[in-house]
């Protein structure tokens, strides 16, 4: 009976020994299994080509530019300039408001508007003119923008100097005028963006004409604000065969702001008194 006993007890403690391993391999599967999670900021620059993805990162990265959700800034044409606009940019839906003297142009996700009227706007068209100056002022960030397509160019020379070049085009339906083109030319030390060629066809009407000559605009005298590098001076100027000629326009920036908070929906909402400026048609 006693050694009975004594094998009974023995299988008892081999069983609960056997069984003890198992328990634990099963928690130690548990835990071994690891969700990974992909950063898009960085997913998106393994998209990019190399000189583009390298100024991107010469003037604070994607990522920083990414975290702010408000830029603004006060543009005009000369240091005595009486007519100097404030911009406010909303940068994660790209909603504008425009106070300028006599008249405010804003952008509120569908609709381009003009107050009191598209009269009081100089400009040609409030609809082109909303987000232009924008637009070159975020790049080299906004040519990250969806719907780009790249073509590495390699080294290319203006004005004598040698630049490694990205060409910048855009898919069908992108934007109010996909057929845009943009070369963007950065420094081969520093990798800054120094030189942007671009296209102008909105006031193409949709129509595939010939490809539109190019512009030349020099990004100069770069600020650091808030951990961003970017231009308190474009100037533009006539381009051809890899020559600038004439000076057609120069664009100050000053009191430039980001902030991580957006601005009230109500900032960009139509004003009563205000007109729209739609597309202009085929």
């Amino acid at each position: 009976m006693k050694n009975t006993l004594t094998l009974v007890a023995l299988l008892a403690v081999f069983t609960a020994c056997s069984e003890k391993p198992k328990q634990e391999n099963t928690t130690d599967t548990a835990d071994s299994v690891q969700t990974v999670v992909t950063d898009p900021i960085e997913e998106k620059i393994k998209t990019l080509p190399k000189p583009l993805a390298q100024g991107i990162a010469a003037h604070g990265g994607l990522e920083k530019w990414n975290n702010f959700r408000t830029l603004s800034y006060t543009l005009g044409n000369s240091e005595e300039d009486t007519l100097k606009e404030r911009q406010h940019i909303d940068l994660h839906n790209r909603k504008v408001l425009i106070e300028g003297k006599g008249y405010n142009i804003g952008f509120d996700g569908t609709q381009v508007w003009v107050s009191p009227s598209k009269a009081d706007f100089a400009g040609p068209s409030a609809r082109f003119y909303h987000n232009l100056v924008f637009y070159f002022f975020g790049i080299p960030f906004l040519l990250a923008d969806d719907g780009a397509i790249y073509e590495e160019l390699g080294e290319q020379t203006v004005n004598d100097k040698t630049y490694n070049a990205v060409k910048v085009t855009y898919a069908s339906g992108t934007g109010d005028a996909p057929d845009d083109a943009y070369i963007a030319h950065f420094d081969m030390e520093t990798n800054e963006l120094s030189l942007l060629l671009y296209t102008v066809t909105y006031f193409n009407g949709g129509k595939k004409d010939a490809p539109a000559s190019y512009n030349a605009m020099f990004y100069e005298d770069w600020k650091n604000i808030n951990g961003l590098k970017v231009p308190t001076r474009l100037k533009g100027y006539k381009y051809a065969d890899g020559k600038t000629t004439e000076l057609r326009y120069t664009k100050l920036f000053s009191d430039i702001e980001f902030s991580e908070e957006a601005l009230s929906e109500s900032t960009f909402a139509m004003p009563e008194v205000a007109e729209v400026d739609s597309l202009p048609q085929p």
